[in-house]
């Protein structure tokens, strides 16, 4: 309360309290943020926390929680204490450049080039996945006798190997390494880069020409083949590693964290009417049918695809029932799916306006 005049230091700071942390949240930079809790503690006396901080990035964060000071003014000369402090964090520094430098591609233009070429080799990357499944091109990421096989090939492994050093890099600047192991993202971004180097095993152990068969599906579904073709599959993981060059998507998806208790209401609610009306018309349609070839509902579990794909509003028109009763059923699933689905969608939108008006104040 010593300086009422800032955001965390006004009544303002209620708007950011989190009943599902108790905590307050800021999504903002960690650095920036540290420094800016250094100004209430020390009134900005703590030198070396500046030196590894962008200036344009520490104006942003200033002039965001309303503070009084210019970062020149924050970040005095260091003192020859300062100094001894700063050659003994030297890891630590570190760190902390090479976290906003991956993290962070506003803290500097060297941190935005390297996100633009982290997203540029993430669409390469893709690009590779759904073009080897074409005829016309296939040839070109599967047969070793093709001469464009081994440049992309190599073009694959530079940036195979340029997305490994960025999980590394990842995990060793990671404050918390517990943390950053918590972490839905790092997890998605190990099994992206596995399959990779398990084709590199078998082209060791087999030759490039076996592995690429299995890769190429022309061999049998058993052995390493399947492993190898289940394990490529996890490629496609690698689109999410475009979400945390969104701050709009990772809004959203914190969004959709924070209604996790209504999403699994909503899952058992569904179930519910899926299991009620898929048993209800099995009964209905086997009992009453008139149809010679008799009916598409032969068990309970065709009936729960059937009420799966009604309730959800789809609709592949494999499957419905011939019987009045049974439209009278499908006509009420149908409905009452419509209500189902549009109950989440408001909360996830409020949810979604709230991260949004946090983050951009």
């Amino acid at each position: 309360r010593q300086h009422p005049n800032t955001l965390l230091g006004s009544d303002n700071i209620k708007r950011y309290y989190r009943q599902d942390l108790s905590a307050y949240y800021f999504d903002r930079n960690r650095e920036a943020f540290d420094a800016i809790v250094s100004f209430y503690l020390s009134d900005g006396q703590i030198p070396y926390l500046c030196d590894t901080l962008d200036e344009g990035l520490v104006t942003r964060e200033f002039e965001y929680f309303k503070i009084p000071l210019t970062p020149r003014e924050f970040c005095p000369e260091p003192s020859p204490v300062a100094e001894e402090i700063r050659d003994n964090t030297s890891i630590g520094q570190w760190k902390a450049k090479i976290d906003s430098l991956i993290n962070v591609p506003e803290s500097s233009r060297l941190a935005s080039l390297y996100a633009i070429i982290d997203c540029l080799f993430i669409l390469i990357s893709i690009s590779f996945l759904v073009l080897e499944t074409e005829e016309k091109v296939k040839a070109h990421f599967t047969d070793p006798q093709d001469r464009y096989y081994y440049p992309l090939f190599g073009l694959n492994a530079f940036i195979m190997a340029f997305f490994t050093a960025d999980y590394m890099a990842r995990l060793w600047s990671a404050p918390s390494k517990n943390a950053f192991l918590k972490q839905i993202l790092p997890w998605m971004d190990l099994l992206s880069i596995l399959p990779f180097y398990m084709e590199l095993a078998i082209m060791a152990y087999h030759g490039p020409q076996e592995a690429a068969a299995g890769s190429a599906e022309q061999q049998g579904s058993g052995g390493w083949y399947v492993v190898l073709r289940v394990c490529r599959v996890f490629r496609v993981i690698r689109v999410f590693k475009l979400a945390r060059r969104s701050e709009n998507l990772l809004i959203l998806l914190r969004a959709v964290g924070n209604t996790s208790t209504e999403l699994f209401v909503l899952f058992v609610m569904v179930f519910m009417v899926v299991l009620m009306f898929g048993s209800i018309m099995y009964t209905v349609e086997k009992t009453m049918t008139d149809n010679a070839n008799g009916t598409q509902f032969n068990s309970i579990m065709s009936g729960c695809w059937w009420s799966v794909i009604t309730v959800t509003t789809v609709g592949y028109g494999d499957m419905y029932p011939e019987t009045p009763l049974g439209m009278v059923l499908g006509t009420v699933a149908l409905m009452l799916g419509l209500v189902l689905m549009a109950l989440p969608v408001t909360i996830i939108v409020a949810k979604f306006s709230d991260e949004y008006e946090r983050s951009k104040n």
